[in-house]
């Protein structure tokens, strides 16, 4: 094999990033990202919620798992 072989893709350097970027647009609108910002902070004010959750002791309980009784499986 020949070892002098030069790879003939050209290198993407950050000035053909920015030429790029002026011919963008804006693909998603401010009421959407107002909703993105209020989802991220919900999730920022509910963090560390149900840190401690843990499954009832199977030995305590007999490790039965209770299911929904009648009157649920109705409603």
């Amino acid at each position: 094999m020949e070892e002098d072989v030069f790879d003939k893709v050209v290198e993407i350097k950050v000035a053909h990033l920015e030429e790029s970027m002026k011919y963008t647009r804006k693909s998603v609108s401010d009421a959407d990202i107002q909703k993105y910002q209020a989802f991220a902070q919900i999730l920022q004010q509910s963090k560390g919620f149900g840190i401690d959750f843990r499954f009832a002791d199977s030995a305590s309980d007999g490790g039965a798992v209770s299911g929904p009784d009648e009157d649920d499986l109705q409603n």
